[in-house]
């Protein structure tokens, strides 16, 4: 019997080589690494631009805020104190008259108002600061009973079945001082209109709730009666007809919140938004467009600090006026760029405007600009081209520090919408 021998290989059999082996894993790591950098790159991309987008929306809700507020500047308080001919009282002589009273207006503009930051005093950035006054807490008047001087306090006695008190449900609520403090907050002013369509202005200074609710004034400024001797306007005895309405004083600017400056308005429990000052995530000198609410005298009220819009850079606001009438002739209007230097005329303390022919009861119109940057760089660049001339005009980056390679800047959004202040008179005063 002839012994078994083993059968040819087939060729189909043969295994890879050494070096078909090695050319495959060469080219596979290849292939590798640039899907990898592909990748990586398209990630940071993808975050670059989320970052932008995030800074544009908040942009965009943050002065959906502003325009809101900036519209409803003058309403039911007064364009311009110091002109305005339904005013019963004396802002100039009387020392009782408070810091935001003496200066009551729709609208204050402070050019450059807003606090000191490095960052935006290397770019050039001098960002500006409003106070609007108005009626922002509440849109009602609301019906009054009486008005007592107590020597010490004016007591503001008011209608709670009828008018807005019944809208809130004031005879019915579990916590009526609660209700009558969310609307009447310590701090914040009072008007009083009486029949004659005469005006004065309280400082709340505290509320009494029951049947016949109360606000408490303080004496700065005092409330007149017309039977005080010398008086020639006031409260009469019975004031049916009278009606009060609250005033807010409210604040926008670019600070950083956690930290104290000369306009107040700072919150220590902002302050891990704001990160550390050595941290590489540049947060540690950002600004943010801050609302705030001011008392009287100026103060910021305490818990009333809001951030509107995250990593704001920059604040701008301009105007259309219209001019006074000149032999009976149609009135002209003038606009004012944001930054042009003919706005503090128009817009600034009216207890420092000594001409009659200008002041904030001419506004007609505000024109806001905001600019928001991404939170973090996007780029390293030079400010300038190498002819030394800007690489493209106007507010598109901002240089956010040194990290060791060049300047690193980051991408900006800017915002601007002109507003048309519906409640400004049309009395030329």
């Amino acid at each position: 019997m002839r012994p078994l021998t083993p059968l040819p290989r087939s060729r189909k059999a043969r295994g890879f080589t050494l070096v078909e082996l090695m050319v495959a894993v060469s080219g596979g790591m290849f292939i590798a690494l640039a899907v990898f950098a592909l990748a990586s790159d398209a990630g940071r991309f993808y975050k670059r631009e989320s970052r932008v987008s995030d800074a544009t929306l908040a942009g965009l809700v943050g002065f959906e805020r502003l325009r809101v507020d900036l519209a409803r500047a003058g309403f039911l308080t007064t364009p311009n104190v110091r002109r305005d001919p339904r005013l019963c009282g004396d802002p100039v002589g009387d020392p009782s008259w408070t810091q935001e009273y003496r200066r009551l207006a729709s609208i204050r503009i402070t050019q450059g108002g807003s606090p000191a930051n490095a960052t935006l005093t290397a770019n050039g950035l001098a960002p500006d600061a409003v106070v609007l006054s108005g009626s922002y807490s509440s849109v009602d008047q609301f019906p009054i009973w009486n008005v007592q001087d107590t020597g010490a306090t004016f007591i503001v006695f008011l209608q709670a079945n009828i008018g807005p008190l019944a809208r809130m449900g004031y005879a019915a609520s579990a916590d009526q001082a609660a209700l009558l403090n969310e609307v009447f907050t310590a701090g914040r002013g009072l008007r009083i209109q009486d029949v004659s369509g005469e005006l004065q202005y309280g400082t709340i200074q505290a509320t009494v709730a029951g049947p016949i609710p109360q606000v408490i004034l303080s004496q700065n400024p005092g409330i007149r009666f017309r039977q005080t001797a010398g008086n020639t306007c006031g409260l009469k005895g019975n004031v049916t007809g009278a009606v009060a309405n609250v005033v807010n004083f409210v604040q926008y600017d670019l600070r950083d919140l956690s930290k104290e400056s000369n306009l107040g308005g700072a919150n220590p429990a902002y302050a891990p938004l704001y990160g550390d000052t050595v941290s590489a995530d540049f947060d540690g000198d950002r600004t943010d467009l801050v609302r705030v609410e001011l008392d009287t005298s100026g103060t910021p009220i305490a818990g009333t600090e809001e951030l509107v819009a995250e990593y704001a850079v920059d604040f701008k606001l301009g105007l259309t006026v219209i001019n006074a009438l000149l032999n009976n002739t149609d009135p002209t209007l003038n606009t004012f760029a944001p930054g042009d230097a003919q706005i503090p005329n128009w817009a600034g303390d009216v207890s420092v405007l000594a001409n009659p022919n200008q002041g904030p009861h001419r506004i007609r119109a505000v024109r806001a600009r905001l600019s928001v940057r991404s939170r973090e760089p996007d780029r390293d660049a030079p400010i300038v081209g190498a002819l030394g001339t800007p690489i493209a005009p106007g507010l598109y980056r901002i240089a956010l520090g040194n990290n060791g390679a060049g300047a690193p800047y980051a991408r900006v959004r800017t915002l601007q919408a002109d507003i048309t202040l519906h409640n400004q008179m049309e009395l030329l005063w």
